[in-house]
C-alpha cells in the first residue's frame, strides 16, 4: 500500500505543518539570517565528534543487551544500528527499529523477534535516561514561568511527568514478565489457545522470542552496563548541543544543553513527518526561549542542531546500505510490513 494512502503519514504531515507554523510565525527573518551568517562553525567539529561517539556507545550498549541471545561484537552491531537510525530519519513511525531487528536477525541467523526485544529495551533505557536528566535539571533549576511562556512550561512539565510514568511502567512490566516468566507464558498460552491455530502458534513463538531478548534484565551486570552506556551516550549528545550553542555565542550553563536535549527528544515522540521536522524545532526553540534566548537566535541554533543530528547519520546509513549490498526496496517493504506504515 502506498505511503501516501496511509492516515498515519498525513497525520504526521499535519503535525509537522502545525509545529513549523508555530515556530516560524513572527520570526525576525533578518535576525535569523544574521545569526546564521555570524555563527562560529568551528564549534561543529567537536560537536560532530561527540555526537558520533554517542553511536559507538549505543552499539556497545546493544552488545550487552544481546548477550542472552548471541554474543555479537559492537563492531558488527554498529552498521545495523546506523541503518536503523537512518530509516528513522527518512520513514515515519520509527520504522528503523524494525529494520535493525530485521538486518541483525538475517545476518546472524537468529530470531528477529528476540533482536527486536533488545531494541525495545534500548528505547526504554533511552527514555529513562532522558526523564532522569530532565528531572534532575527541573529539581535544581525552576523554569522561569511568565505570562508569555506559562503554557509551554506546563507542557514541558506534563511531558516529563507522563513519560516518566511511561518508561518506569515499561521497566516494571518487563521485570515482572521476566521474574514470573513461567506464569506469563502460561497465561499467554491460555489466551492463544482461544485463537485459531494459525494465529495462536505464531503469537506463542514471537512471545517466546521476545522473552529471550528481555531476559538480559535478569543480569544485574549487563543491565547496569546498558544503563551506564545510555547515560554516556546521551551525555555525548548533550555535549554536542552545548558546542552548537557556543557556535552561536550562547555561553549558557551545561544544564541548559542537557535540558534542551531531553525536552527535544521527549517532544519528538509526537507523530510528525520523517526526521521529526516540526516538533524538534518547536520544543528546541521553546526551551531556549525559557532561558532568555530570543527566537531569532534560538531558531537558527536549533536548525543547525537538527541538521547535525540528522544529516551525518542519514548519509552514513546510505553508505552502509551500499557497502553491505542491501536492497532499499527490501528493507522498505519489511519496515512497512512490520511497522504497519
Amino acid at each position: 500500500m502506498s505511503l501516501l494512502k496511509k492516515k498515519r503519514f498525513w497525520i504526521g504531515i499535519f503535525m509537522t505543518g502545525l509545529f513549523l507554523y508555530l515556530v516560524f510565525r513572527q520570526v525576525d527573518v533578518f535576525g535569523l539570517k544574521t545569526a546564521l551568517v555570524h555563527a562560529d562553525y568551528r564549534w561543529l567539529v567537536p560537536a560532530l565528534i561527540v555526537y558520533l561517539l554517542g553511536y559507538v556507545l549505543r552499539a556497545i550498549r546493544w552488545q550487552y543487551l544481546m548477550h542472552t541471545i548471541k554474543r555479537i561484537s559492537w563492531q558488527q552491531l554498529f552498521p545495523p544500528l546506523i541503518l536503523g537510525f537512518m530509516f528513522n530519519n527518512v520513514f515515519p513511525a520509527r520504522a528503523g527499529e524494525f529494520v535493525r531487528a530485521y538486518v541483525v536477525g538475517k545476518r546472524e541467523n537468529i530470531s528477529k523477534s528476540a533482536v527486536f526485544a533488545t531494541v525495545i529495551m534500548q528505547r526504554a533505557y533511552d527514555g529513562l535516561v532522558m526523564v532522569l536528566f530532565a528531572g534532575v535539571v527541573l529539581y535544581f533549576y525552576h523554569l522561569p514561568e511568565t505570562q508569555g511562556n506559562a503554557e509551554f512550561v506546563q507542557m514541558i512539565n506534563l511531558i516529563v511527568n507522563l513519560t516518566t510514568l511511561l518508561f518506569v511502567a515499561m521497566f516494571i512490566i518487563l521485570f515482572a514478565i521476566i521474574t514470573w516468566k513461567k506464569l506469563a507464558t502460561t497465561v499467554l498460552g491460555k489466551l492463544t489457545r482461544m485463537l485459531p491455530e494459525k494465529i495462536g502458534r505464531p503469537v506463542d513463538k514471537i512471545f517466546g522470542s521476545l522473552l529471550d531478548g528481555f531476559s538480559v534484565l535478569k543480569s544485574k551486570r549487563n543491565s547496569m552496563l546498558a544503563f551506564t552506556f545510555s547515560v554516556l551516550a546521551w551525555s555525548g549528545e548533550s555535549a554536542a548541543y552545548y558546542f552548537v550553542l557556543r557556535a552561536f555565542g550562547l555561553e549558557l550553563p551545561a544544564y541548559v544543553a542537557i535540558m534542551l536535549m531531553a525536552v527535544v527528544n521527549l517532544g519528538i515522540m509526537i507523530p510528525s513527518s520523517p526526521g521529526y521536522i516540526g516538533p524538534f524545532e518547536f520544543f528546541g526553540v521553546g526551551t531556549l526561549m525559557l532561558f532568555g534566548i530570543v527566537k531569532s537566535t534560538a531558531l537558527p541554533c536549533i536548525l543547525v542542531i537538527h541538521t547535525l543530528v540528522w544529516l551525518p547519520i542519514t548519509l552514513w546509513g546510505f553508505y552502509y546500505m551500499w557497502t553491505m549490498k542491501l536492497s532499499f526496496r527490501e528493507m522498505e517493504a519489511k519496515a512497512q510490513e512490520s511497522a504497519g506504515i
